[in-house]
C-alpha cells in the first residue's frame, strides 16, 4: 500500500477480509485491487478516472477525475472506515444472537 495511517490499514484489512470471506474477491483479485489502490493514492493527477465524467444535479456533466491525491485518500479512508464499522457492527450483532 501507499503510505497510509494505521486506521486506514486496519479498516482496509477488515473490508478486504470480509470481501474475500464472502467470495466477492479472490486473494488474487485483492492483490490487483491493492495495486490499483496504490496507484490511486500516489501523488499526481488522477490516472484512474481521467477522461470520465459524472452527471450531477440538473444533469450537469463534470469531470470525474480527482487530481488532489489527498482528496482521493480522504474518499478512500471514509469509504473503508464506514465499511469496517458496518462489518464490525454486523459481526457483533451476530455474536449476541
Amino acid at each position: 500500500m501507499a503510505t497510509v495511517t494505521r486506521k486506514f490499514r486496519d479498516d482496509f484489512e477488515c473490508w478486504s477480509a470480509d470481501r474475500i470471506a464472502k467470495g466477492e474477491f479472490t486473494p488474487a483479485d485483492m492483490d490487483d485491487f491493492k495495486e490499483m489502490l496504490r496507484r490511486d493514492l500516489a501523488p499526481g493527477p488522477d490516472q484512474l478516472r481521467a477522461g470520465y465524467t459524472v452527471i450531477v444535479a440538473a444533469g450537469v456533466e463534470i469531470p470525474a477525475a480527482i487530481d488532489d491525491h489527498e482528496e482521493r485518500y480522504r474518499h478512500w479512508a471514509d469509504y473503508f472506515a464506514l465499511e469496517a464499522e458496518a462489518i464490525q457492527q454486523l459481526t457483533n450483532t451476530q455474536r449476541t444472537r
